[in-house]
């Protein structure tokens, strides 16, 4: 009976043991759970709030973005390189992560690759979206006096260090080559932000008032550009009309008629081509006259928009001056208005030899026209080079690398 005693008291004991240990082991499983619940609360905290830090860090630089060049450009670009936007980065970081000693920032790197504004695409890009910024309704009213008077003056740039600075002389690539498909994307963007010989579009004070020839002509000086596509538009109303006179039987007949009295025989034939291109060059000259003076001018001409008869090129034949009219690459002060008045205008020619162009070239000298511009009247030390769209950066906390990214694209 001693012995049976004894043996019930030992599993008494036993069992008490053994709850003990269950209740260690539960208690231990409870002190594991809730360990592991506080570090990954900790770790989705951490992660959380790098997340959330980061893309404000980086909105907070792309949001430096220059005003002047927004509200007179419609683009968007910020002033940056890459040791200032990682020490700008830097700075955030330590105002968010310093003293906090669960948080450890062991690499932070950025790159501004791919996304400087001076990039074809990017600018293309960004001057496309900016159309419907930028439109505005013309506005009423004069000129400020000192604004006429500043057209009166030829503007031209010869110093060195500003060209060879200029996005167009920088560019390593081909300014004539091919583009393949040539994107017109940009085109009414720069008949908002450019002026024209015609047309000053009430955009204020500009280094250049013969913008828009600068862009097709290349030649940093008013008085070139503007001569060397007075020239070029000569030229092409000069070959479109001597293409309706030959294709007018009437005009073609009273051609040879002249021809053949002034030199009777075979040279008649001769004398007549000599007619008919004079004709046709008079009538170009009486073309942008008008166009100049801003009426319209049809690419094709009929009898009803047709304005010089065969006198004028009689005359001019007589008195030597024909071959005098290609040398003169300015507008006449006076013209003859034809019987119909209609067409196209100055600016409808002009966007024919932008279409033409190289849209690299194109592209290219919109970019030194602000740059000039922002240089002029702005920061005589800016350069479009400088100024980014975006930007990217890695940093790793806490032993995991994270990445972040923030650009003007789709800006509104």
């Amino acid at each position: 009976m001693r012995t049976d005693r004894k043996h019930m008291r030992v599993l008494k004991f036993n069992k008490k043991g053994s709850y003990v240990v269950y209740l260690a082991m539960f208690l231990s499983g409870m002190l594991i759970m809730s360990g592991a619940v506080i570090s990954a609360s900790h770790r989705v905290a951490v992660d959380s709030s790098v997340k959330s830090l980061g893309n404000v860090w980086a909105a907070s630089i792309t949001a430096e973005y220059d005003n002047e060049l927004r509200d007179r450009y419609g683009l968007y670009g910020f002033f940056a390189n890459e040791v200032l936007v990682k020490d700008k980065l830097s700075l955030y970081s330590g105002y968010s992560f310093d003293g906090k000693d669960y948080i450890d920032v062991s690499s932070l790197e950025c790159s501004l690759d791919g996304y400087e504004l001076s990039d074809l695409e990017n600018f293309r890009r960004q001057a496309a979206e900016s159309v419907r910024r930028l439109w505005r309704p013309r506005a009423d009213g004069s000129k400020e006096e000192e604004e006429t008077e500043e057209l009166s003056v030829n503007r031209y740039i010869s110093a060195g260090w500003i060209l060879d600075a200029l996005p167009s002389h920088s560019y390593k690539g081909s300014l004539t080559g091919a583009d393949g498909i040539n994107s017109v994307l940009e085109i009414p963007y720069i008949f908002l932000v450019f002026k024209d010989h015609v047309d000053d579009r009430d955009l204020g004070k500009t280094f250049f008032c013969n913008e828009v020839e600068y862009i097709i002509s290349g030649k940093p000086d008013d008085d070139k550009a503007g001569r060397a596509v007075y020239r070029e538009l000569l030229l092409e109303r000069n070959g479109l009309n001597l293409v309706y006179l030959y294709s007018c039987a009437e005009k073609r007949q009273l051609a040879l008629e002249a021809a053949e009295i002034i030199t009777p025989g075979p040279e008649a034939l001769i004398t007549q081509a000599i007619i008919l291109e004079t004709w046709a060059l008079l009538e170009a000259r009486n073309d942008l006259a008008l166009l100049y003076d801003g009426e319209k001018v049809p690419v094709v001409k009929t009898d009803a928009n047709w304005a010089l008869s065969i006198e004028n090129a009689l005359n001019a034949e007589e008195s030597g001056t024909a071959d005098q009219e290609l040398d003169t690459d300015q507008p006449e002060k006076s013209y003859v208005q034809p019987e119909r008045v209609e067409g196209q205008d100055y600016k409808d020619y002009l966007t024919t030899l932008l279409i033409a162009m190289p849209e690299r070239t194109r592209l290219l000298r919109m970019m030194d026209l602000i740059q000039i511009n922002m240089k002029y009247s702005y920061c005589g030390g800016f350069l479009l080079s400088d100024y980014y769209t975006g930007f990217e950066y890695k940093m790793t906390v806490n032993g995991t690398e994270y990445g972040f990214k923030d650009t003007f694209e789709n800006e509104k």
